[in-house]
C-alpha cells in the first residue's frame, strides 16, 4: 500500500516528555514529505500552542487543532474549518462548573481564558506555553459567542473520571466529551473529533482512508486511528487504544512517530 497522509497527534505521540521533537524524529518527517507523503499534525492544542512546533518542523499547509474543531493553513494562518460549540450548551456546561468549583477553559479567537488561577491554568500553561486570560466576572456573562472548544481541567483524576461521565450522561448526544491526558477533560461540537475532520481533509485531498496513517495515544485519537487504513499506537498509549490500533510504534521518548516512518511508510 503507498500511503499518502500521515497523521500525527502531538502530546505525548510526536512530542517527548521534554516537549520536543528529536532530530531523528524532524529528519523522519522531512523524508515522508520528500516521498510525497502529505504531513499533518492532528492535536487538542491551540493553533497558537502548536505552531512553534509547526515552524520548527518546516510544515505550512493544513494543520488540525482543538481536536478536530479548527483547521488552518500553517503558512497564512487562514482558517479552513472551523466548528465551535453551542452557545447555549456552553452556558449548560458552566452551571456544573460553577457548582462544582471546577477550572474551565474557553477559547476564542485563538486566546485562552480561563474562570479561575489555580493549578488548571498553570498546569495548562506549563504544557501549552500559552498564558491565560482571567475572566473577571460570571463567566456565562462573559460568553456571548461560540467558544471553539472548552477544557476542564482537574488536578483530582478520580474527580475528573466523574466529571466525565456525568458530563457523557448529561450531554453525550450534543457534545462530543473525551480525555486527551488524565487530568483534562475535552468538550467540543458533538460532529467533532480528530477522525470525522481528518476524513473531510483526506477526501477533499482525493485521499481515500486506506491510504491514511494515523498514530495517537489518547481517547481523542480512537476516531482518527480507527478511521485510518493503517492506525498505530505509540508505546506509551492508553491501553485501550494500543488494542484498537492496527501497529504498535515504540513510545514517544524512543522516538516512535521515526520508527513508523523509517520502518512502516517509506
Amino acid at each position: 500500500m503507498k500511503y499518502k497522509l500521515l497523521a500525527i497527534d502531538m502530546d505525548d505521540t510526536l512530542l517527548s516528555k521534554g516537549l520536543t521533537v528529536s532530530d531523528r524524529t524532524q529528519k523522519a518527517i522531512k523524508d515522508a514529505e520528500k516521498a510525497g507523503i502529505k504531513v499533518v499534525i492532528s492535536t487538542g492544542r491551540m493553533f497558537s500552542s502548536a505552531l512553534p512546533h509547526l515552524i520548527d518542523l518546516g510544515l505550512t499547509d493544513e494543520v488540525i487543532t482543538y481536536n478536530g474543531a479548527l483547521v488552518k493553513e500553517i503558512g497564512s494562518g487562514r482558517i479552513i474549518d472551523h466548528q465551535p460549540v453551542d452557545l447555549e450548551a456552553a452556558y449548560k456546561i458552566f452551571e456544573i462548573v460553577k457548582k462544582e468549583d471546577l477550572h474551565i477553559n474557553i477559547y476564542l479567537n485563538d486566546i485562552l481564558y480561563v474562570n479561575k488561577l489555580g493549578f488548571g491554568a498553570e498546569y495548562y500553561e506549563k504544557i501549552s506555553g500559552v498564558k491565560s486570560v482571567l475572566i473577571q466576572g460570571d463567566i456565562s456573562n462573559f460568553l456571548d459567542q461560540p467558544s471553539t472548544k472548552l477544557l476542564i481541567v482537574e488536578e483530582d483524576v478520580k474527580k475528573a473520571d466523574k466529571i466525565e461521565a456525568r458530563l457523557e450522561n448529561t450531554f453525550g448526544d450534543i457534545l462530543n466529551i473525551t480525555r486527551s491526558k488524565a487530568n483534562f477533560i475535552e468538550i467540543m461540537d458533538k460532529n467533532v473529533s480528530k477522525g470525522a475532520t481528518l476524513s473531510r481533509l483526506a477526501n477533499n485531498l482525493g485521499i481515500s482512508a486506506d491510504e491514511v496513517v494515523a498514530v495517537g495515544d489518547s481517547f481523542n485519537d480512537l476516531e482518527m486511528i480507527e478511521y485510518a487504513g493503517l492506525g498505530v499506537a505509540v508505546a506509551n498509549a492508553r491501553e485501550e487504544v494500543k488494542n484498537r490500533a492496527d501497529y504498535i510504534t515504540q513510545s514517544n521518548d524512543e522516538e516512535g512517530v521515526a520508527e513508523l516512518i523509517e520502518k512502516v511508510i517509506l
